[in-house]
């Protein structure tokens, strides 16, 4: 059976930076570092110094997770990734020209670190999240009566916004979809998205959770927040109703 696993152990930076210049583009890395991280784009974001994990796939995707949450606190897609090592510290830049974006990830002391090679084997599964998501793109009414679909999937600091739609008066809806139940860290999540368009100076625009169930606690800090929720049920042929919850 062909190796998958070309690397794995304790390293200082200088062999690290020399890992990531061989297997970049050939394989993918994950690293467990002390680092601090920085975000340059549309808009701008830091990160302290703390212990996280680094992972960086073949196709240039970046993404820095820390020990609690699904989603990375940073991530950058299909970027492309430039080693510099100063002095006690390994700088790893993660490069994107449109938009253009830079993902500053500075790394010190020794790490551990895994080089592999993954596989992309077919996958298929019914219902999903991302069904929802296509049923809601091709029915934004469900939504908002007046709504329009305008993009699905767009990134930001924060993670990428399922669904962006505008009304007729030129409000912008967030939709930030959940395959079964809406916790409070859905409706954080959500929150993040909002401010973040604030912060670009959208003045006009609001939130909305999409999942079958919300729980109490996530039910109330929506209502805290000002952000809204919709019910969609799966039904056993695939089709996603609006119900009262």
């Amino acid at each position: 059976m062909e190796e998958k696993i070309f690397y794995r152990g304790n390293v200082k930076l200088e062999e690290l930076n020399q890992l990531m210049r061989k297997w970049f583009r050939r394989a993918t890395i994950l690293i467990i570092g002390e680092c601090e991280v920085d975000y340059f784009g549309r808009a701008s974001s830091k990160a302290s110094s703390s212990w996280r994990l680094v992972i960086i796939k073949e196709d240039g995707t970046v993404l820095v997770h820390e020990s609690v949450g699904r989603e990375p606190i940073n991530w950058q897609p299909s970027s492309y990734v430039i080693t510099e090592l100063k002095e006690s510290t390994l700088i790893i830049r993660a490069v994107r020209s449109r938009p253009r974006e830079e993902l500053l990830i500075r790394l010190r002391g020794e790490c551990e670190v895994l080089v592999a090679k993954l596989g992309a084997g077919k996958f298929v599964m019914s219902g999903t999240e991302k069904d929802v998501i296509e049923f809601l793109a091709n029915n934004p009414r469900i939504i908002d009566g007046n709504a329009r679909l305008i993009s699905r999937e767009v990134s930001t600091p924060h993670g990428r916004v399922d669904l962006v739609l505008r009304r007729g008066d030129d409000t912008l809806i967030l939709v930030e979809v959940k395959r079964e139940v809406a916790d409070i860290e859905a409706v954080f999540q959500l929150r993040r998205y909002v401010e973040y368009y604030m912060s670009l100076g959208v003045s006009n625009v609001k939130g909305v959770v999409i999942a079958q169930s919300i729980t109490p606690a996530a039910r109330k800090l929506l209502s805290d927040f000002g952000l809204e929720y919709r019910c969609i049920k799966v039904s056993e042929g695939g089709v996603y109703e609006k119900e009262v919850c």
